[in-house]
């Protein structure tokens, strides 16, 4: 299993992006509705999950970045991605502290937390964007046995007598373009 899925932090990481998106969409939903306080209580629920799932992210992506391979190109935008989860887990859980606080002491909600979330939505979205770069752009924690081409059997020994002559040409109507050999699964040679 290791040689297919070599670290968790890909599946892991869809948990504090989903949640925070999510929160931040309850807490405008419950702005633009304040009669309905459910909205706003549920949005202030996820945002503790969503830190707690964000350190568990940032734990998981500093084991994928001290083991997986990776050239110079790709270490470049592994620091940019790191440094984006960094910082945007720093100000998840700083966002989430302020806020369970101000729960404890049944306060309001603060009017600077949906900004905050808002932005803070929108750099997970970079910090998404910069690990697809690494994963589809670069190859970074992919296993290189998912490229690789099956063996394919050579095909079976011919006989040794010899073959009917050849038919006559047939002069051909398409371009030469569309003529591609090309093998088939069962190893057999074939032309369009």
């Amino acid at each position: 299993m290791p040689e297919v899925f070599p670290n968790w932090h890909p599946a892991i990481v869809h948990f504090p992006i989903a949640l925070t998106v999510t929160a931040t969409l309850l807490l405008l939903a419950g702005r633009l509705s304040p009669g309905n306080r459910q909205l706003t209580a549920s949005g202030r629920l996820l945002l503790p999950l969503a830190a707690l799932s964000a350190l568990l992210a940032v734990a998981l992506g500093w084991q994928a970045y001290s083991t997986v391979e990776h050239d110079a190109a790709g270490h470049l935008v592994m620091l940019r991605h790191r440094n984006w989860a960094m910082s945007a887990t720093l100000a998840l859980v700083a966002l989430a502290v302020w806020d369970a606080l101000r729960q404890r002491a049944e306060k309001e909600i603060s009017a600077a937390l949906l900004p905050a979330l808002l932005i803070l939505s929108g750099s997970l979205g970079v910090t998404g964007w910069l690990g697809g770069e690494m994963v589809y752009r670069h190859g970074i924690g992919v296993s290189a046995a998912a490229f690789s081409s099956p063996v394919v059997p050579p095909p079976p020994a011919m006989a040794t007598e010899p073959l009917p002559a050849a038919p006559a040409a047939v002069p051909e109507t398409r371009p030469a373009a569309a003529h591609v050999e090309h093998v088939h699964r069962d190893g057999q040679r074939h032309r369009h």
